[in-house]
């Protein structure tokens, strides 16, 4: 059962903000409704898990948009590692096609969703340990002109871009959090053409 000091600071939230998960079997849809990339992820939890269902229209109010600050990915989720009692938090942002300037805005996005994630986590007295991303999409990223040879590659495509499609194809992505560069596990959901897929989240056994 999730913890009842938990319940107390959860109730001082709006009911439609978020889902608590205690049930295994429960499927709860994970949606995105922008109409260029609409997405349902039907979920399912090992753990006791509390999701929050719309971080990226809830920033912290007295950031300055002007500097980008407001940035945040789609959904946070926090799972109650049964063993210690510390919650791992993921963060998960949908996109419909995967290319190099939606990966630099999804890493901003991961970037300062982390940032908005402990601040919630601080309001709810949750501690926590550990932090996945995750990225569920349509369109996987194709290279232009990607031959299979990486010389070749950097050739055909600036070394940034070259950089950035490494790392996405990789399961760690490397973000500046409180000046310090931090390397982060990173997940990724493939959905089918019409934005729809399933996913059963747990604690991760290995973060970086």
């Amino acid at each position: 059962m999730v913890p009842e000091y938990l319940k107390k600071n959860l109730d001082l939230f709006r009911a439609e903000e978020y889902t608590v998960v205690s049930d295994q079997n429960a499927v709860v849809p994970l949606i995105e409704e922008e109409e260029e990339g609409a997405a349902t992820l039907k979920s399912r939890f090992e753990d006791n898990a509390v999701v929050f269902h719309f971080p990226e229209k809830r920033t912290l109010p007295y950031l300055d948009s002007h500097k980008k600050a407001c940035q945040c990915a789609d959904k946070f989720i926090f799972i109650q590692n049964s063993e210690n009692g510390k919650w791992q938090l993921h963060i998960l942002e949908f996109k419909k096609s995967i290319k190099h300037d939606k990966w630099k805005k999804i890493r901003k996005q991961f970037q300062y969703g982390i940032m908005n994630a402990r601040a919630l986590a601080a309001f709810l007295n949750i501690e926590i340990d550990g932090i996945v991303l995750e990225t569920a999409y349509r369109n996987d990223w194709i290279l232009r002109n990607a031959p299979h040879y990486p010389t070749i590659m950097r050739a055909a495509n600036s070394a940034t871009e070259a950089a950035a499609f490494k790392e996405w194809k990789k399961n760690i992505v490397v973000l500046e959090v409180d000046s310090e560069e931090i390397s982060f596990r990173h997940d990724k959901i493939q959905l089918d053409e019409e934005g729809n897929g399933e996913k059963i989240f747990c604690i991760a056994r290995y973060t970086t």
